[in-house]
Parts: structure tokens; C-alpha cells; sequence
């Protein structure tokens, strides 16, 4: 995937990504007939993966912590994932699919991180965690001094009681 990041999307031509991947071009014609269909199977099976470990968090009734230290210990991977969405937006918005793959990508980190909170919590708590986290993740990396995960889900809880005090 780097090579996707790196390139963008369209950029990036079959013959580039079978010598990226070390097999023949036939061969990855045979299996993945577009390169668009071969970045579709290997995000849709990284975001599989994610949402994976994020369930086996909520499962195993893991606490804010755990969820800070599975974010952090990705950090770059998930800043290649915004970076891929933000392409397909911007330079591939026509092609449904691939649109479509990265609106079904958001949905399960969503779901996923709907299953880390309470039953009780609001519904909009996955979806809620997710803004946070991309527009920290947006923030830290283009920030000029170091900011930490725990400094940055602090100053959440800042905002939660600001906003509380206001209702």
C-alpha cells in the first residue's frame, strides 16, 4: 500500500505495482484485473483487520487507555489510510466504487468503535471518536511540536465538560 500512498491512486500503473509486489504483470492481471480492484481488496482487508482488533478491545472490556495505545502504536498507519480516502475523493470522486469503499471503510471503524462504549452511551459515540481522531491524527501530523495521544484525548475531556456546563 505505501506505493498507493505515495503516488496517489491514480498515478500508480499496474507494471508499477507487480514490481512493488515482486510478481509478473500477467500475474497480476490474472488475479486483479484493474488496479482499482487490487486497491480495493487490499483496503478492504487492512480496515477488516483494524476493525478486528478494535472489536477484540471492546470484547476483552478494554478501558480509554487501550484504545489510546492501539491509536497511537498505528498512528502512521492510520494517516496512510486518511491520506488514501482523501485521494479517492479528490482525484477519483467519480468512480462509485472506490467511493463507495472508502464511505464503507469509515462505517466499519465506526461500528467497531460503536461496540467500545457502553451500551448505554450514545449511538453517535463511534462516530463521534472517529471525527476526534481524524482531525487530531490531521493536527499532529502538521503540527510543529509534539503533541501525545493522552495530551490530545485530555483535552477532549475538556471539551466534554465545557460543553456539559453549557446545556
Amino acid at each position: 500500500m505505501p506505493i498507493f500512498v505515495s503516488k496517489g491512486v491514480s498515478s500508480v500503473s499496474m507494471r508499477e505495482l507487480s514490481k512493488e509486489l515482486g510478481v509478473s504483470t500477467g500475474t497480476l492481471y490474472h488475479y486483479f484485473p484493474t488496479k482499482e480492484i487490487l486497491f480495493a481488496s487490499m483496503v478492504r482487508q487492512v480496515v477488516a483487520i483494524d476493525a478486528k482488533e478494535i472489536t477484540e478491545l471492546s470484547e476483552n472490556h478494554s478501558g480509554l487507555t487501550d484504545i489510546m495505545n492501539f491509536v497511537a502504536s498505528r498512528e502512521a498507519h492510520f494517516m496512510n489510510l486518511m491520506l488514501l480516502a482523501v485521494d479517492v475523493k479528490r482525484q477519483l470522486s467519480e468512480s462509485t466504487e472506490l467511493t463507495e469503499l472508502v464511505e464503507d471503510s469509515f462505517t466499519s471503524y465506526r461500528t467497531a468503535l460503536d461496540r467500545f462504549f457502553p451500551a448505554g452511551s450514545s449511538v453517535m459515540s463511534g462516530k463521534a471518536f472517529l471525527s476526534f481522531f481524524l482531525g487530531a491524527l490531521f493536527l499532529k501530523n502538521n503540527a510543529t511540536e509534539e503533541t501525545g495521544w493522552p495530551a490530545l484525548f485530555e483535552g477532549l475531556e475538556n471539551l466534554k465538560v465545557l460543553f456539559q456546563s453549557k446545556e
